[in-house]
């Protein structure tokens, strides 16, 4: 019974590598390899596995190849090996026939995008377009039968283009995928380990990338030699071993063995020993990635994957990261080892079919203005935080920065400055919930990363908050209780936009390599300037506003993209809004349930984010000439009268850019217009005109958003009339300060 349980797994086996085009592939790899001076000792065939697929063909050999993935793999090392032995066959003779000056038997192309079956009778045999025919029956007596039929001489030695490879020169790493995330076959924490496991199964993890090991070498095979010279087993290549996932490291490196042939005592071939590299991550799992948010701290436990060779690339801390691992048992208390076996690719970021249907008739009003939409959506963002008109430009900025956020580059970088960092903070951790991802800084955690070394040696790079808000938003806090040196810190990341880590660890006499990884997060921040500890004599005070700005230093407003004043220096306008957020939280506090966004309800608007930043914009020639020329022009005219350059940083045309793009997509336009760049020179316009007292635009700071104007001036008509004229006072200016410089047109 066993037998043909057996027999029909290698059955179901072999048609699957013929389907999946391991076989051609392996053909391949054998006419390469002969090619090759010198020749390799090892080829790789690793098996891919489409479980899904696997279980149309056979249904028994999917549930071993996640019960049982070691039995599995030496089914399918069985069958490649039994097949190179065929193919090689097969190639010696075509070599003979040529020799002989006869036309060589036809051969398919030997290339794995050339499929083509290499049997056509599924029920008994295989032939491999040549005179060598595979009895699927009995394997094993084929394989004996064609192994007695080899000289045992030099024709088998290694250095023969056309020698038969021994089964411990065939490597054929599993690689599963095609798991469906079934709780059974999830490991969503530490509990899921099974503690009393025989033997090694299948497991899908994923979660967050917390921190990584430095890469190390381990041995992936390596070959022993005979002492004895006339024995035949080291010209056959039979004491090669291969390190097998799931099994120990220490099983791949002998200490002294014995020959299989002569029992001597064998040594290691110094010139064939292959080195490979692994990593391993600590990788939070998914159902626990709140613990990285403010909301609800709990503990959590990370889990350990290990990572090999091709699996490594671009592994960095904050990264998601979804793979199939081989869970293998080890020795208690040891948790099981998790060793991944495959990667599983990003999967694609699909866009909501349709709008929400509170955002659908909201699109639908606001067709005929080219603005109305942005302003109405911040003027009702964050509603149950401050009432709506209240922290406008701040919403609006979070509103932009929401939109930018993406995994493969650096948000829009926003800083709020005011003296209220209560409720600035208030404001950050809510909007921050509506992010793709969401980081929370604590003063226990780093700000970037950190380096630390294990008692085994082994360097480990922790991410800190901006590494593990990847993808997101990370919310550092109230900026201005930094200490100086961390300020610049992350002064230094915003403004490269490259998290860089020294791995040189202090008390360890060890000189480790410069890491960089970059920076692909938003970060939000508040300042009190009137908590700077700064001295009176070096304290700054605006020579227009005359009010202190502490150590609000240029080097700080320069890294952030927006910096947003929620204060202005008569006070008139914050006491309005003032008056508006005390009633609205005494509301709030008769209220007998927490205040939900009734304007925009959470995952209408979380939806409504996420089909806006899947959006590809591109710059219309107006958007471009009114940012390149607002840039020239203000570096021009506002020059520091101390001679320390101009106000307006270097990095002011990406935050533009960045900006215009964010209001577009807002907007659900594919093109970036010049309302667009109008709208985003505006914001920006506002903070010089808070940091300096005057506008070059004639724009007057509006932080909040007065509660006695009705809508159509806040956000209807008479706003799109007055932002027509600002626009067309936008173009003049350029025109005027720009004339003369035909690049910046």
């Amino acid at each position: 019974m066993e037998e043909t349980e057996e027999a029909q797994l290698t059955h179901a086996a072999l048609r699957w590598l013929d389907q999946n085009g391991a076989l051609t592939r392996l053909q391949a790899t054998l006419h390469a390899r002969a090619a090759l001076t010198p020749m390799p000792k090892i080829i790789a065939a690793p098996v891919h596995v489409d479980l899904a697929r696997l279980h149309e063909i056979s249904e028994s050999l999917a549930t071993l190849v996640v019960e049982r993935p070691l039995r599995a793999q030496k089914i399918f090392h069985h069958i490649l090996h039994i097949a190179s032995v065929a193919i090689t066959l097969q190639m010696r003779a075509s070599k003979e026939d040529t020799d002989d000056h006869c036309p060589p038997p036809a051969m398919p192309p030997p290339h794995p995008a050339h499929p083509a079956s290499l049997y056509h009778d599924y029920e008994r045999k295989t032939r491999f377009d040549g005179e060598v025919t595979i009895d699927k029956e009995d394997l094993d007596l084929t394989l004996h039968s064609l192994a007695s039929n080899l000289p045992l001489d030099a024709s088998m030695a290694s250095e023969d283009p056309h020698s038969v490879l021994t089964a411990a020169q065939i490597y054929t790493p599993l690689q599963v995928g095609g798991m469906p995330w079934v709780p059974e076959w999830v490991v969503g924490s530490v509990r899921d380990l099974p503690l009393h496991l025989q033997e090694p199964r299948l497991s899908l993890v994923g979660g967050r990338v917390l921190a990584v090991s430095l890469p190390s070498s381990f041995t992936k095979w390596v070959r022993y030699l005979c002492s004895n010279p006339g024995c035949v087993g080291t010209a056959r290549d039979l004491h090669v071993r291969v390190f097998v996932l799931g099994r120990p490291e220490s099983d791949t490196v002998h200490h002294r063995p014995p020959c299989r042939i002569c029992l001597s005592p064998l040594s290691e071939d110094p010139a064939s020993r292959e080195l490979g590299e692994r990593m391993t991550v600590m990788l939070l799992p998914s159902a626990q990635s709140h613990a990285l948010t403010r909301d609800t701290p709990t503990r959590a436990q990370a889990l350990r994957v290990v990572l090999r060779d091709e699996m490594m690339k671009g592994v960095e801390p904050g990264q998601v990261l979804e793979a199939t691992v081989m869970v293998s048992p080890q020795r208690l208390p040891q948790f099981p080892s998790l060793e991944a076996m495959y990667v599983h690719p990003p999967p694609p970021l699909l866009p909501p079919a349709t709008l929400p249907p509170v955002l659908r008739q909201l699109v639908s009003d606001r067709q005929s203005s080219p603005w109305s939409l942005v302003l109405t959506l911040a003027y009702m963002f964050a509603a149950s935080v401050t009432p709506a008109g209240t922290f406008h430009s701040l919403k609006l900025a979070l509103l932009l920065s929401l939109a930018s956020c993406s995994s493969k580059k650096a948000g829009l970088a926003v800083l709020a400055v005011g003296t209220n960092t209560t409720l600035l903070l208030r404001l950050l951790w809510w909007c921050a919930r509506y992010a793709p991802h969401s980081m929370i800084h604590s003063s226990l955690d780093p700000v970037t990363a950190s380096c630390s070394r294990e008692p085994d040696g082994a360097l480990w790079v922790q991410g800190g908050s901006l590494l593990l808000a990847r993808g997101g938003v990370c919310v550092l806090g109230e900026f201005s209780k930094f200490r100086n040196d961390v300020r610049r810190k992350v002064c230094r990341v915003l403004e490269s936009g490259v998290v860089q880590v020294d791995c040189s660890v202090r008390h360890h006499h060890h000189t480790g390599p410069s890491l960089t990884y970059p920076l692909r997060a938003a970060a939000w921040a508040c300042y009190d300037p009137a908590s700077a500890k700064a001295s009176t004599a070096m304290e700054t005070e605006d020579n227009f506003l005359h009010v202190p700005l502490g150590d609000l230093t240029k080097s700080i407003t320069d890294v952030f993209g927006l910096v947003v004043y929620t204060e202005t220096p008569g006070g008139e306008c914050e006491k309005e809004a003032e008056e508006v957020i005390t009633f609205h939280t005494l509301l709030g506090a008769m209220s007998p349930s927490p205040s939900e966004d009734l304007l925009l309800p959470k995952d209408q608007m979380i939806q409504y984010l996420r089909m806006v930043r899947n959006m590809a914009v591109e710059f219309s020639p107006t958007a471009e000439r009114l940012i390149r020329g607002y840039y020239v022009a203000t570096r021009r005219l506002r020059g520091d009268c101390m001679q320390q350059g101009s106000l307006v940083p270097i990095t002011a045309i990406h935050t533009l850019t960045q900006v215009a793009s964010s209001h577009a997509r807002l907007a659900l336009r594919t093109t970036v217009e010049g309302w667009d760049a109008a709208a985003a020179v505006l914001l920006c316009e506002e903070a010089l005109a808070a940091h300096s007292g005057y506008s070059l635009l004639q724009v007057t700071p509006t932080p909040h958003l007065s509660p006695n104007a009705d809508l159509h001036t806040l956000v209807g008509r008479k706003n799109d009339e007055r932002m027509t004229r600002f626009q067309k006072t936008l173009e003049e200016f350029v025109s005027t300060h720009t004339g003369d410089i035909p690049g910046a047109l």
